[in-house]
């Protein structure tokens, strides 16, 4: 093997990119399990509680969990948490005797049941449910995780405990810290591979050793970040003897309350960026199964009184952004962490807790979203840019309960507004849409014009009393003079709750005392018989549109209306045709009864005989019964059909049949009509293109009705 080759391995994207998250964990995870287990100091090695909280999780998690470009490691929100948890319990152990390691018992337990609850999150499949959170929520968390870890170490002094006033030695940790936040911020840029953090800190830290021995006693002024001690291996808790139902009693729901905020809290970083790696990188996996399998550990971390580890965002970014979906990086990461844990000891006390104090307000910064920095973003998106902000602000000074209910009230608060802005899906106010009610060329010219007089509304999502009300006033505002049918089309509405309804009932009544006659299409039957009186509800937006089209059709002139059908067997096909022909032509017709939900025929029949309908209605659907296909077209008294078979011999289309009362037809043969024709051959021709004139009409009739629906 060459030297080239050797180093080969050395120059790895996998292994760099392991280093530069690294150089984000080790500061960040040390760091955050100080904090966490301080309470503890007195008791055991605080240096080796934060590195085996920083270590063994994440190194058990990669183990067991393989992902590809996915780094496991203790998440903010989770440390924060725990140390929440630590607090309470440990505030706890005088009252009711507890040790130490009973007090970690308590914490473990409470954790343990945190993972419980996420564990049944991913089984519920929350990962569905966390789509429709709206990104002002997401985003908010994310910043509000961020800015608890800078108000932390502003009350913690930048690592000068958090009993110190603000007197010159909080000043220097200040500096200290800033220098950091500023040394890693700067390399960062410079050098975007470089780890940067873990290098500002090291410089940090040997610049306060120099000012210890040439800075006359200065370095004296930092508090070290633990201190000097000899190997330590893991503490573990105490089960025994712990007055578990006293504690119940007194802390229960406070220790529940911060177990399922934590579940939450975590399974939604978990859930939204499970997302960003399908979206993002092609990454595609089960975000309900990686919830669940990531629970079953963390409470085994938690059992053993560790900060459990899970799926670290921000690190997992830096492996993706320098070695893509590398499977070696994470392992990689998990070893470093390791050597760290085992090596901690030797060095740890070197370092300035100023200095992990700003790599913490560094990470802290760095968890915000960068959209919440961008002006341009707050400029297009104000009202999402400011409920991040809301949500965040009040994560920060409240805590995640205030915060988790602020995000609640915002989702609900941004679910309801634009279930209302978008509540009308269309809108046609000009008479676009007709039904498939086929109708004489006397008729039809009577009232094509007229359809402006119908304004129809298409609807969707929930309705709500705010949803609905919000209709009410679209719908007043957009009629005009002229109308005077409304049909709100139904169809994409899933639910409606009691107030939407009684917002329904006061529209119609107040538009029928304005003469205005309203229908609702496709309102489902529980809600059709809730909303009773005045509200008409129809089936489907045809037959609200037939319903519409029969008023226009009741204004005409009694002397423009078509002559009853008993006198008009012929109907519309034999307009223009001469009497004695016609009468001649009648005189073959067969008369033929159809009983209700009677077929006349289905598709597929090769019969050839054309029919005109003498009473009753029939309907043409592409399968029979009408419920089990789509409604083609209904044909009334005068009216003829089955005529594409009768004129080129093809096989029915369709079928046709009496949707609901009785129907009386004549039929037409084709060789009763090809011996008449020889007799009469300009009255045929006659025939024949009346025909053509009803087909050209039905085809124009289609062609509207699939242009309104693709629009």
């Amino acid at each position: 093997m060459s030297p080239a080759e050797s180093l080969q391995p050395l120059r790895s994207p996998g292994i760099a990119a392991a280093w530069s998250a690294a150089a984000v964990t080790v500061p960040h995870a040390v760091g955050l399990g100080l904090l966490a287990f301080a309470p503890l100091a007195a008791d055991h090695s605080l240096a080796a509680l934060a590195l085996w909280s920083a270590a063994l999780p994440g190194l058990l998690l990669t183990l067991a969990l393989r992902r590809a470009g996915v780094v496991y490691a203790p998440t903010t929100v989770v440390a924060l948490l725990f140390a929440a948890v630590l607090a309470t319990a440990h505030g706890a152990a005088p009252a009711l005797g507890l040790s130490a390691r009973q007090v970690l018992a308590v914490s473990g337990a409470t954790v343990a049941l945190a993972f419980v609850f996420q564990w049944l999150l991913g089984v519920l499949r929350l990962a569905s449910v966390a789509r429709f959170l709206p990104v002002s929520v997401t985003h908010g968390f994310a910043a509000g995780v961020g800015l608890s870890m800078v108000v932390g170490q502003v009350r913690n002094g930048f690592g000068a405990g958090a009993d110190a006033s603000w007197d010159a030695r909080t000043g220097w940790h200040l500096l200290a810290a800033v220098a950091v936040v500023g040394l890693a911020w700067g390399l960062r840029r410079r050098w975007p591979r470089m780890p940067g953090l873990m290098t500002a800190v090291a410089v940090v830290a040997l610049a306060v050793a120099a000012a210890g021995l040439w800075g006359r006693g200065l370095g004296d002024v930092f508090a070290p970040a633990v201190q000097p001690s000899v190997f330590a291996g893991p503490m573990w808790p105490d089960w025994t003897g712990v007055p578990w139902v006293a504690l119940a009693q007194r802390y229960g729901s406070e220790l529940v309350v911060l177990a399922l905020l934590m579940a939450l809290v975590n399974s939604l970083e978990i859930l939204v960026f499970n997302q960003e790696l399908e979206l993002d990188h092609g990454l595609r996996g089960n975000a309900n199964l990686t919830l669940r399998r990531e629970s079953l550990l963390g409470v085994l971390c938690g059992l053993a009184g560790m900060i459990p580890a899970s799926t670290s965002a921000s690190r997992s970014r830096i492996v993706l952004a320098q070695a893509g979906a590398s499977r070696d990086a994470p392992r990689w990461h998990a070893g470093i962490m390791l050597g760290v844990a085992l090596t901690g000891a030797w060095w740890l006390h070197w370092v300035p807790m100023a200095c992990l104090a700003g790599g913490l307000v560094l990470a802290g910064l760095m968890q915000v979203p960068g959209l919440m920095w961008s002006l341009r973003y707050a400029q297009r998106s104000r009202v999402t840019w400011a409920q991040s902000w809301l949500v965040a602000l009040v994560f920060a000074v409240m805590g995640g309960v205030g915060a988790l209910v602020a995000g609640l009230v915002v989702a609900t608060f941004v679910l309801l507004h634009d279930s209302a802005a978008k509540v009308l899906r269309h809108v046609r106010l000009d008479g676009e849409l007709r039904s498939r009610r086929l109708r004489r060329a006397g008729s039809d010219t009577w009232l094509s014009p007229r359809m402006n007089q119908v304004a129809v509304f298409e609807l969707q999502g929930v309705m709500s009393f705010g949803v609905a009300a919000h209709l009410a006033e679209q719908v007043r505002l957009l009629l005009q003079p002229r109308h005077r049918w409304v049909i709100l089309d139904a169809g994409r509405v899933p639910a409606w709750d009691s107030t939407a309804l009684a917002q329904l009932r006061a529209l119609v009544r107040d538009l029928d005392q304005q003469g205005i006659a309203a229908a609702v299409a496709s309102l489902d039957p529980v809600a059709a018989e809730q909303a009773g009186e005045p509200v008409r509800a129809f089936a489907d937006l045809d037959r609200a549109l037939e319903w519409a089209e029969a008023g226009i059709l009741a204004q005409r002139p009694i002397e423009q209306r078509p002559a009853r059908p008993e006198r008009d067997l012929l109907g519309e096909m034999g307009e223009g045709v001469p009497r004695a022909a016609a009468e001649a032509l009648m005189a073959v017709l067969e008369p033929l009864a159809v009983p209700p939900h009677g077929v006349v025929f289905r598709a597929g029949d090769t019969d050839h005989d054309l029919l005109v309908v003498k009473s009753g209605h029939i309907t043409l659907v592409t399968q029979w019964p009408p419920d089990k296909g789509l409604r083609l077209a209904t044909v009334g008294p005068g009216m003829a059909f089955g005529e594409m078979a009768f004129l080129n011999g093809a096989a029915r289309s369709a079928c046709a049949g009496s949707e609901r009362g009785p129907a009386h037809l004549v039929r037409l043969s084709r060789a009763h009509f090809d011996a008449w024709a020889r007799q009469y051959p300009e009255a045929a021709l006659t025939v024949m293109n009346n025909l053509a004139q009803i087909g050209a009409r039905r085809l124009a009739v289609t062609t509207r009705q699939l242009r309104a629906v693709l629009e």
